[in-house]
């Protein structure tokens, strides 16, 4: 059960939600239709500035002796890779703006630095889960999106309630955080992609 819960943590860490999220736009929305050399090179783009840079960052913490592992046990040890993954993902959108992206994908990566800035100022006084915020978010921009372009991907749907259930119960198991801390970060995710979401809606009107 150990192995498994560590598998999951590994597979939906918080570096490789935006990854995902880019990859179901690219498939379900009308973002399907571009040519596949363009969608490998968004899919690079984005892999490597939210999850190949500040993982390197990471890892480098640890090596230095400046995190006692790459889970970031320790809460104060978390400030640094929350600024670092910040600043990655402002990189990566405004390389999807070099790309031509839509608006209301720049939107999501926006709501994305929000629910970071929240949780790096909540994390001063209380650490809250990085794994839940980070499929939380990629619920609340499923659901956003799906909302926008009036589509349905049912199974996506099912996929990520399934898979935010096995992220939150791998972390409570492996006692990284409590069930209140899984909690709050999967609304907090949830909360910021879908209304950055709406808002992106409201902008095609202004």
């Amino acid at each position: 059960m150990r192995l498994f819960a560590n598998i999951t943590s590994i597979l939906f860490h918080p570096l490789l939600m935006v990854t995902y999220g880019i990859i179901l736009a690219l498939t379900y929305t009308y973002l399907a239709i571009y040519p596949l050399p363009v969608k490998l090179t968004i899919l690079g783009g984005t892999f490597v500035s939210t999850a190949i840079i500040p993982g390197v960052f990471i890892w480098l913490m640890v090596k230095n002796g400046a995190a006692v592992d790459l889970e970031l046990s320790d809460r104060k040890e978390r400030i640094v890779p929350y600024l670092i993954f910040i600043t990655s993902i402002m990189v990566c959108t405004f390389f999807l703006y070099k790309m031509m992206m839509p608006f209301w994908i720049l939107a999501l990566l926006i709501g994305v630095c929000v629910s970071l800035v929240i949780a790096l100022s909540i994390n001063f006084f209380w650490k809250i889960s990085a794994h839940a915020i980070g499929v939380g978010g990629l619920l609340g921009g499923i659901m956003g999106v799906a909302r926008i372009h009036m589509i349905n991907p049912f199974w996506a749907f099912i996929a990520i309630l399934l898979i935010a259930g096995l992220v939150g119960t791998s972390r409570i198991f492996l006692q990284r955080h409590t069930p209140m801390q899984v909690y709050a970060g999967f609304c907090l995710g949830f909360i910021c992609t879908f209304v950055a979401s709406l808002l992106s809606y409201i902008y095609l009107f202004i």
